[in-house]
């Protein structure tokens, strides 16, 4: 899809830029939730998330359904601090031991931790920027015929 990520309708609302002729009405409307972190994170990540989770909740945007999306986010994120710390501590180039100069091989790891952190942040329509683009129709009617006359004559 061409153009920018539409902002989801919430975030529209809080920054005052919503437009009713703009506003998707068939965006779903998960519930607003903070979970608690996943008990495989390590204590940073899980303080991340947390952070993350709470940040999220108040502007509307995180909900149960979020919380694989960013656990994995905040298990890349901390890839990328610890490839970020690598690259700070020896440089954007380092020598081999035959005497050539290369890229630091953490710089590669901090840059795919990056393109894989935006990859996370716009799949499966769980993120802020891709929740307005998914369309959910009407919920139908499930309910059984049957079972609905079975109630009402045991009520009379």
């Amino acid at each position: 899809m061409p153009g920018r990520k539409p902002l989801p309708t919430q975030l529209k609302l809080v920054k005052g830029t919503a437009r009713p002729h703009r506003i998707n009405a068939d965006e779903p409307k998960p519930v607003v939730a903070t979970p608690p972190p996943p008990d495989h994170l390590e204590a940073a990540a899980a303080a991340k998330f947390t952070e993350m989770a709470g940040l999220l909740a108040r502007h509307g945007v995180m909900t149960e359904l979020d919380v694989g999306a960013l656990a994995r986010y905040v298990v890349i994120w901390r890839r990328w601090l610890e490839a970020e710390a690598e690259v700070k501590r020896r440089g954007p180039v380092v020598k081999t031991v035959g005497g050539n100069i290369i890229q630091n091989p953490f710089l590669a790891v901090a840059n795919k931790c990056l393109a894989q952190m935006g990859q996370i942040e716009a799949e499966f329509g769980m993120t802020p920027s891709s929740r307005s683009r998914v369309r959910m129709a009407e919920p139908t009617d499930s309910r059984d015929p049957f079972e609905d006359y079975l109630n009402r004559v045991s009520k009379a």
